[in-house]
């Protein structure tokens, strides 16, 4: 008989333990007295002490405690550590928001150089919206319209290079909404601060370059007779009219951008006129009579009925809407030069010992 391992003592304990074997069956009185001893202990386990004395020997070992006070170091660490607990939660909402910023930046940069129609060009009208909101001062308000006044420039000449009529005329119209409202915005202070004659002369030079801008496109779109309806429109800007009498000059930049804007909404007008209406000829430059054969029937008399054989009926509700919208421009243009003219009439702040004389001069005008 071989020598038996811990394995097989084990086994003869399971065996003993399940009921599968007796314990008088084994004959080794040494292995049948560990198989006894094993089972013993399995029926009769280590018992931990009861809750009373658990609860005995815990409030003993308490009272032989001697807690010092907090100290500072201590009040220091328990502030520092309430107060990093919501830190990651503050690294993630700082870093939603650089990404958010950093995203919403991107964006604005990219819809600067779009034109109507164009994905971002939303985008690009709400960051011009807020940049008039942040604006506080009329120099500021002033600084923001033209800026983007020159957008819808740089919009007018590309949709009309680009073939897109109507798009162009609604932008030089807008182009000299923007511009009238800049110019308001300086007649409000015009006469009460004397340093912003020095904007307005600058303004009057940047309107030098856009007409310089305007005129170049108007000589290159001059040869194209599908795009002179949008040639019309910027000659209107190109032109350099006389100006109002008796208007300062931030008014009178109001005023002309206002006729500007007229102008081309106007041009879009007479544009969107339906199929079949007679027009008569007003000049030698007029667009319709530079339009294609095929789109143009001479009548007696020397009128011009626009057939449009080539365009189709989506066009024309297209046409009107854009008239529609160059009309709404020009209306807010001429609310701003007249705004202008009431700023402008604004007399300075006078002393206290000039008072009285402005008083009656102004009740002598009144009369």
């Amino acid at each position: 008989m071989g020598r038996r391992t811990a394995r097989d003592t084990a086994k003869l304990i399971d065996e003993v333990a399940r009921g599968d074997r007796l314990l008088e069956d084994i004959k080794d009185p040494e292995l049948r007295e560990t198989v006894r001893l094993a089972l013993r202990l399995h029926k009769d386990p280590y018992s931990a002490p009861d809750a009373k004395t658990r609860r005995r020997i815990r409030s003993r070992v308490l009272f032989g405690l001697h807690p010092r006070s907090a100290t500072l170091g201590d009040r220091l660490a328990i502030a520092f550590e309430l107060l990093g607990r919501p830190t990651p939660y503050a690294m993630r909402a700082l870093g939603i928001g650089l990404v958010v910023i950093a995203v919403g930046a991107s964006t604005a940069l990219v819809s600067a150089g779009t034109v109507a129609d164009d994905a971002l060009y939303s985008v690009k009208i709400t960051s011009e919206q807020l940049r008039l909101a942040l604006a506080t001062s009329p120099e500021d308000r002033a600084v923001v319209e033209l800026s983007i006044a020159e957008h819808r420039l740089a919009e007018a000449t590309t949709l009309a290079t680009l073939g897109n009529e109507d798009d162009s005329i609604v932008a030089t119209s807008e182009y000299g909404e923007h511009l009238a409202n800049a110019a308001a915005e300086l007649a409000q202070v015009e006469s009460l601060q004397p340093a912003t004659a020095t904007l307005v002369v600058q303004l009057r030079q940047r309107i030098d370059e856009h007409r310089a801008t305007a005129a170049a496109v108007v000589a290159r779109l001059g040869e194209d007779p599908n795009r002179a309806w949008a040639a019309a429109a910027l000659a209107a800007l190109a032109a350099r009219g006389s100006p109002a009498a008796g208007l300062r000059p931030a008014a009178a930049i109001a005023q002309g951008a206002a006729d500007t804007a007229d102008e081309a909404a106007s041009v879009a007008e007479r544009l969107a006129v339906p199929a079949r209406v007679t027009f008569a000829p007003t000049s030698s430059t007029d667009p319709l009579q530079s339009r294609p054969a095929q789109d143009q029937e001479t009548t007696r008399g020397g009128a011009v009925t626009r057939t449009d054989s080539a365009r189709p009926t989506e066009r024309v509700s297209k046409k009107e809407h854009a008239a529609g919208v160059a009309r709404k421009a020009a209306d807010e243009a001429r609310a701003a030069a007249k705004k202008a003219k009431e700023g402008s009439r604004r007399t300075p702040i006078q002393h206290q010992g000039e008072g009285s004389n402005n008083r009656d001069d102004s009740n002598n005008r009144d009369v």
